[in-house]
């Protein structure tokens, strides 16, 4: 009977053995799966810096975005790469000639073009009108004190064009051929002169952007030579060229088109 009775509380206990170990089995969790994070998205921000005037390219403007920094090309082109999609972005541009641009976007393309147009912070037209009167009025003083602000308003890569009407003009005395030949010049026709009067007309200017541009014009000048009093008038078409260097406007190139002389 003791026998008997140790049997089956040894198969009751295999059994509750069984049934545990077995609803043990079943409440293994099934592992999650891995959720992988996105990948960051970058794209390429492009464009074109331009004269809100002219329309013309802007070469040397200052592009930041992104903490990086660019100069724009000759054709005012810029481009960043790596900038993140979806990322509050502003670009800013900035030159000592425009007044400062920004804008503010968010990129979610492979490429984004964002052109910017500068506006000038002076007008060049009339900046080189008061250029040439002050020109002329320098010139009409024959004062020899005067000459070095003469030079000043030349660059010093100027140069006279090589065609045969200005190099006329060039051996006649009345042109510097470079910049070494602006004072030399204009001591000769201070030296030659007891009167003279300069006029600037029909002035047809060409403004390429804020530190670049040419003009067209007629050139009238009167004189009294100092020697023997004779009084001669020329008339001259010609084309400067000028460049902004630093904040001043110089003269990089003269050319001679046409040349009236009369006594």
């Amino acid at each position: 009977m003791q026998i008997f009775l140790l049997k089956n509380r040894l198969f009751l206990l295999l059994l509750i053995t069984t049934v545990l170990y077995s609803c043990g089995q079943g409440e293994v969790e099934t592992p999650k799966p891995v959720v992988q994070p996105e990948p960051l998205l970058y794209g390429t921000v492009a464009g074109k810096v331009t004269d809100a005037k002219t329309n013309n390219p802007i070469p040397g403007a200052v592009v930041k975005l992104f903490g990086l920094e660019v100069k724009t090309e000759v054709d005012g082109i810029f481009v960043f790469h790596g900038i993140p999609y979806f990322d509050e972005q502003t670009i800013t541009v900035t030159d000592p000639d425009y007044q400062a641009y920004s804008q503010t976007f968010t990129i979610n393309q492979a490429r984004l073009t964002v052109n910017a147009a500068l506006t000038p912070l002076k007008d060049p037209t009339d900046e080189l009108n008061a250029f040439l009167e002050n020109l002329s009025q320098l010139l009409e003083s024959l004062d020899p004190e005067n000459l070095p602000a003469i030079e000043a308003l030349f660059s010093e890569s100027y140069v006279a064009s090589d065609d045969p009407v200005t190099t006329f003009g060039v051996l006649s005395g009345v042109i510097p051929p470079n910049y070494e030949g602006v004072i030399p010049t204009f001591i000769n026709v201070f030296n030659t002169y007891s009167w003279l009067e300069f006029v600037f007309r029909d002035k047809v200017m060409n403004i390429t952007h804020a530190r670049k541009a040419s003009i067209e014009l007629f050139l009238d000048v009167d004189s009294e030579n100092a020697e023997d009093g004779n009084l001669r008038h020329l008339n001259a078409k010609c084309n400067f060229e000028f460049r902004r260097e630093g904040s001043d406007w110089k003269i990089v190139y003269w050319q001679l088109l046409t040349l009236d002389v009369r006594m």
